[in-house]
């Protein structure tokens, strides 16, 4: 029997030898983007298990992969001959990482960013981003933009305060509700989903529009799932010591 979850079936990537926790919707605009991209250089940040990384170092020239754990390299290195694994914070790894790329005069066509979901974690690794000067067009993909806590972070990035961002769509791919408990994620959760950006070496001349085709879908479920009970909690424990300095 064919079992089926979020993520598989593919008829396509299934024979794929590392763990890769994208939808099976997200795998196919995945793999499309880093086949237009077709990157002389790649970023990842967020490596894990290596499964998104297979594809991206198919087709790119060499690939920088980020990740905070120091056994990423000696559990998956094998698998690869054109990346440089770099253990650590992407924070404190990424922003020198691309003052060396222009330095080098390197061609970068293709980030990833899935590391830190923290609010904080995405906007600062965006923000790094967002500091680099394309040489041609760089295609930025955003895992689990419908992780509250992740949208939070790419929607409060510096955006448009760097001129070579031309199209950002949070809702490229929209993401999934887990009503059960699925492989990391856990009951009731929201993950999955990608945001797409597009830079390129020529200023913008026009508004910048951040799109978010999916909000209403987003909003909906949000009230329903365990984001919203937990926001709630923390809402409710700020609002009981504020009263607590003000009456006592």
């Amino acid at each position: 029997m064919i079992k089926s979850n979020p993520n598989e079936p593919t008829f396509l990537f299934d024979d794929l030898p590392l763990h890769w926790q994208m939808t099976r919707c997200e795998k196919y605009a995945f793999a499309s983007l880093v086949e237009i991209a077709k990157p002389e250089l790649a970023i990842e940040i967020g490596t894990y298990k290596g499964g998104s990384l297979q594809v991206i170092s198919k087709k790119a020239g060499k690939v920088y992969s980020i990740d905070i754990s120091p056994d990423c390299k000696d559990e998956i290195g094998d698998h690869f001959d054109n990346v440089e694994f770099m253990t650590g914070n992407s924070t404190r790894l990424l922003p020198p990482l691309l003052e060396r790329i222009s330095s080098n005069k390197e061609s970068l066509g293709f980030v990833l960013i899935d590391g830190d979901h923290s609010a904080e974690g995405v906007r600062a690794d965006i923000n790094a981003v967002l500091q680099y000067e394309p040489v041609r067009p760089v295609y930025v993909v955003f895992h689990d933009s419908f992780h509250p806590s992740c949208r939070q972070g790419i929607l409060s990035a510096d955006w448009h305060q760097c001129p070579y961002v031309h199209y950002v769509e949070i809702d490229f791919i929209p993401g999934v509700y887990h009503y059960e408990a699925f492989d990391t994620a856990r009951p009731r959760s929201m993950h999955g989903g990608l945001c797409v950006a597009l830079m390129l070496p020529q200023e913008r001349t026009d508004e910048l529009v951040i799109h978010q085709s999916q909000k209403g879908l987003f909003d909906t479920v949000f009230t329903q799932s365990r984001h919203s009970t937990v926001t709630e909690t923390l809402l409710l424990g700020s609002l009981r010591k504020v009263k607590r300095r003000l009456f006592n």
